[in-house]
């Protein structure tokens, strides 16, 4: 496959891509740069909004306007226009310790995301993970935030199947992916499993699915994507120039373009293009994504 670098925004920890349909546009974080990146493929100009803390994951609304943006252990409603800030609900309450971490928004217009001890220092470098205190939270449009479920090192991966009748979360630190069973109606998981525990190339970071239920996953430390089907079985290797990948969304008008995001921070020296933000053009295209409910 044909992967591309398309913006070279040399992040520290680039996260959470977001593709805006009706801005035709991608949106992606830099969690220790506490920024938020904008680019838009038919005026190719980056935009950048910063931010007092790590900004970790970003999710589309019911009004286009607006962009749920997690930060710290809270939640915003975000206009990129005017960068108008209105602060939503605090998540995880035990921040600066713990912070929020991958997340998206969910088949009921709820928000999923999951939280971590923080490793993000004053400066932006790293600080040591030694405890498996993360959770995954579930938080409704009225603000209502529960625990779905505990113990995970480092939350990552927040998807469902183009059904939704199963959500896939994993533990980097850990190195597995999980599957549960997803309701709909009310926004439950069923029993945890394992979906893939296995000695592929890094640990499992970001994910996205697409329309034939293939979950590609991001391979920090791996320089690669991995696919695998909804039996867990590897698929496809999509191999990648740059070691830290970390994330990737389907989008472009036939969501058929996998953007992808990397990371700078501990890539080996000399790699030039660690950080960056990369494209891929796909076989298949991903769902339409879904929308937090404002």
């Amino acid at each position: 496959m044909n992967v591309k670098s398309v913006v070279s925004s040399k992040n520290l920890l680039g996260e959470s891509p977001l593709w805006h349909p009706g801005e035709r546009a991608v949106y992606w974080v830099d969690i220790n740069g506490c920024r938020i990146h904008r680019f838009d493929p038919a005026h190719p100009e980056l935009q950048t909004w910063q931010f007092s803390e790590p900004v970790t994951t970003l999710a589309l609304t019911t009004d286009d306007a607006l962009l749920l943006v997690a930060l710290g252990g809270r939640l915003l409603l975000w206009n990129s226009a005017g960068d108008e800030r209105t602060e939503f609900v605090t998540v995880e309450k035990r921040w600066p310790g713990h912070r929020l971490n991958d997340g998206g928004a969910a088949p009921d217009g709820s928000l999923w995301v999951g939280s971590m001890q923080n490793n993000v220092a004053e400066d932006g470098s790293e600080i040591p993970i030694s405890e498996s205190t993360g959770a995954l939270y579930r938080v409704l449009p009225s603000g209502d935030v529960t625990i779905a479920d505990a113990g995970f090192g480092i939350t990552n991966t927040i998807v469902w199947n183009s059904a939704a009748t199963h959500f896939y979360c994993g533990c980097s630190l850990e190195g597995v992916l999980y599957k549960y069973l997803y309701e709909v109606r009310t926004g439950s998981l069923g029993e945890r499993s394992v979906f893939v525990r296995a000695a592929y190339p890094g640990v499992p970071d970001g994910s996205a699915t697409d329309a034939n239920d293939v979950l590609w996953n991001c391979r920090h430390s791996g320089k690669c994507i991995l696919g695998f089907a909804p039996n867990g079985e590897l698929i496809q290797t999509i191999d990648m120039p740059a070691t830290h990948i970390t994330n990737c969304v389907f989008g472009d008008d036939d969501l058929r373009t996998l953007y992808v995001t990397s990371a700078s921070l501990g890539a080996p020296k000399g790699e030039m293009l660690a950080g960056n933000l990369f494209s891929i053009r796909m076989d298949t295209p991903g769902p339409e994504p879904f929308r937090f409910r404002v």
